[in-house]
């Protein structure tokens, strides 16, 4: 297996310069007495990326005693076919690549951006305590087993969907310093959406004490006849996550069964671009049809989103929604993918409501809902 270095020096140019300069501004490895305010890497013992690499990511301890658990992106892998195709480095042209299996570069810095940048004089989260919950392991991070494959063109191998292990492993660690938030956002892009979305029960039950707890999934819906089966079968999920899967909307499923159990104790804010572009390329592939950026994808994904948005409305009337058409740069008609880390957070206006002041309105209990005409829906 190759060491970071040579993961590094096998990047193609102008990657590995950037990577490099990066690498020069690298968290220290976590103290057991963390300054304020800083960022921190942190690799709980035991823990394993898909490959088989040591898991890690990173936390700061803010100033406030509020708590940002903020769960990364990077695909998934839903099937056996998809598992035995992982995104690799350099990635190979013109193969089809499903999900991050190793934290490699991406866990020492994602989630360091928008809401969670400590430096921002207009973000209201900057002193704020985040741990991020970095993905490597293709399971939307609840999975708990190695699963074994035997591709007809990759051969054998194993994915380590342990992504529910490693989410705990930093949850721990981060209830030393955090044991009691006053205030907690349970949040996350892309398979990270996802994650919050499944997971937001999960961690109310680590920090029983907090009565202020807020769900919000950025860019997380995907149709798959098959989810409970995959969740139950292939990850390995817990039981009681398994259980709430009930339909084809995994993501719908969880947030709807979050606020059932847990009524008003619980705020839900669902964020995503109407034509989101890697939502469309993997609604492709879970509907039958070819892994790419087209427009018979965004016309799918639109419609899901439609599906998932009327019903939220219907179950959780004050939940809070923020639909916007930020294009994509593969164009197509798609648009953007993600949006809470990203430095456009602060500024970009949609319907004259900001990004960041719709995330702090219905952190602090005053839901709008934004853009539902992309949708054909009324307000």
């Amino acid at each position: 297996m190759l060491t970071e270095e040579q993961m590094i020096e096998a990047l193609p140019e102008p990657q590995r310069t950037t990577i490099r300069a990066i690498y020069a501004r690298k968290p220290e490895e976590l103290p057991p007495c963390p300054q304020k305010n800083t960022w921190y890497y942190y690799a709980p013992e035991g823990c394993l990326c898909a490959n088989g690499r040591p898991y890690y990511s990173s936390l700061k301890v803010g100033t406030e005693n509020k708590l940002i658990m903020l769960f990364c992106g990077g695909g998934c892998a839903p099937d056996a076919y998809s598992a035995a195709r992982p995104n690799t480095i350099p990635a190979v042209e013109g193969e089809q690549q499903f999900y991050m299996q190793d934290t490699l570069v991406a866990g020492y810095f994602l989630g360091h951006g928008g809401i969670g940048s400590k430096d921002r004089a207009e973000n209201p989260f900057r002193d704020w305590s985040v741990v991020v919950i970095t993905y490597a392991s293709g399971d939307f991070h609840c999975g708990t087993n190695d699963f074994a494959f035997d591709d007809p063109e990759k051969g054998k191998g194993v994915c380590r969907h342990r992504g529910y292990f490693n989410y705990r492993a930093m949850v721990e660690k981060m209830k030393e310093f955090v044991p009691a938030p006053e205030k907690l956002l349970v949040t996350g892009f892309s398979g990270g959406a996802f994650g919050a979305a499944i997971l937001t029960d999960d961690v109310m039950g680590l920090f029983p004490d907090c009565k202020d707890v807020t769900c919000l999934p950025d860019s997380g819906v995907l149709s798959c006849p098959h989810w409970k089966e995959t969740a139950m079968a292939q990850w390995k999920a817990p039981a009681e996550i398994a259980e709430r899967i009930v339909s084809d909307d995994l993501s719908l499923d969880c947030l709807l069964a979050l606020r059932k159990k847990h009524g008003e104790r619980v705020k839900i804010a669902v964020g995503c671009t109407y034509r989101d572009a890697l939502l469309s390329q993997m609604q492709n592939y879970l509907d039958g049809r070819t892994f790419i950026f087209d427009g018979v994808g965004g016309d799918a994904f639109q419609a899901l989103l439609t599906r998932h948005v009327r019903a939220l409305r219907e179950h959780i009337p004050d939940v809070a929604l923020y639909i916007f058409d930020r294009p994509s740069e593969v164009g197509n008609g798609l648009t953007d993918h993600t949006f809470e880390t990203a430095d456009y957070v602060f500024d970009y206006v949609f319907d004259g409501v900001k990004l960041i002041d719709w995330i702090w309105d219905a952190v602090n209990g005053r839901p709008q809902q934004v853009g539902l005409s992309l949708l054909g829906l009324d307000k």
